[in-house]
């Protein structure tokens, strides 16, 4: 999914994604007022990222290093954060950034991380309760322009932000989540020295450390100007494209909360679908969690940091807190 991006960018850096960007898009089914997109109209609005299937390689045996010997990271690195299983994990973006998913196993279990820089999602999967082990591979194609996977056990196509299934044998099934927090390298090692760390010896060749789309340290390029470089089924301008919103999901109810209103209240609090969520903000890590009500006590939720432009095009129903 880095779409073409990645063929076409390998020492292009940000001029090469701004060239990309100036394409004419492909033509895109919209949603109707008032409904979020139905799978079908997913599926339909499906278009090429560039490379092929599997063009941009999932990392299938992943390799891990402690902390101490993870010389390739600096301290301002974005690496997202997995605390799962008895396990502590970081996955830098200089690597997922070439790769985009990481079929692992994580406290004895399969799990899969995944990440889309073109929306800026992280999302950990693992096949819900009576569905067989899954591993995925990149179809090479984005909707909303986000990743778009397959699972290789059922060749089903999956969006990346929504994690269901809208083709193939599985279509309708939703994978269960695992969230992961962005946070710096720093900030996680001195949190979790003891973490293990994915290495950069995936078996490709990539030019780990640079990135085709600009930078998270010092925030420049794709990450923070203009808008999506391929189509999506709705648009709002409510917040800019790329500003970072907490995304939370309740049964069949949608939040945004803007993550700056976090950082700076610290909790805020919101009703959905009649449950209590409270996003937290994790001064270690300089990031945001969030947690629902369930009985007499609080529960990881399912969610993630999004930008608004994806957000809102899978999810224009979605409540929001600014």
């Amino acid at each position: 999914m880095i779409g073409g991006v990645v063929v076409l960018l390998v020492g292009g850096g940000v001029a090469g994604w701004q060239a990309l960007s100036d394409r004419p898009s492909e033509p895109v089914t919209a949603v109707q007022a008032g409904q979020d997109p139905s799978l079908e109209a997913l599926a339909g609005a499906a278009v090429s990222g560039g490379p092929g299937k599997d063009g941009i390689p999932s990392i299938d045996k992943p390799r891990f290093v402690p902390a101490r010997d993870a010389g390739f990271l600096r301290d301002d690195d974005r690496v997202f954060g997995l605390e799962y299983g008895g396990e502590v994990r970081a996955y830098p973006q200089l690597v997922l950034v070439w790769h985009e998913i990481v079929n692992d196993t994580v406290g004895g279990e399969p799990l899969t991380v995944t990440y889309c820089p073109l929306t800026g999602t992280v999302i950990g999967f693992r096949a819900p309760p009576g569905v067989q082990p899954l591993s995925f591979g990149t179809t090479g194609r984005l909707v909303n322009s986000n990743l778009l996977m397959y699972d290789r056990q059922t060749g089903s196509e999956w969006p990346q932000l929504i994690g269901t299934a809208v083709s193939g044998p599985l279509k309708g099934t939703k994978l269960d989540t695992v969230p992961l927090v962005w946070t710096t390298w720093k900030q996680w090692r001195t949190a979790h020295p003891d973490t293990e760390v994915l290495s950069t010896n995936t078996g490709a060749l990539r030019s780990y450390g640079s990135d085709p789309y600009g930078s998270y340290p010092g925030r420049s390029g794709y990450y923070v100007k203009g808008g999506p470089v391929f189509p999506v089924m709705a648009t709002s301008d409510r917040f800019d494209d790329k500003d970072v919103v907490i995304g939370v999901r309740v049964g069949t109810e949608r939040l945004a909360i803007h993550k700056d209103l976090v950082r700076k209240a610290g909790t805020v609090r919101s009703t959905i679908g009649g449950t209590q969520v409270e996003a937290r903000w994790d001064g270690r890590l300089g990031t945001a969690r969030v947690v629902q009500s369930v009985g007499d006590r609080w529960e990881t939720a399912d969610f993630l940091d999004s930008m608004w432009f994806a957000w809102y095009a899978f999810y224009p129903n979605s409540q929001v807190r600014q």
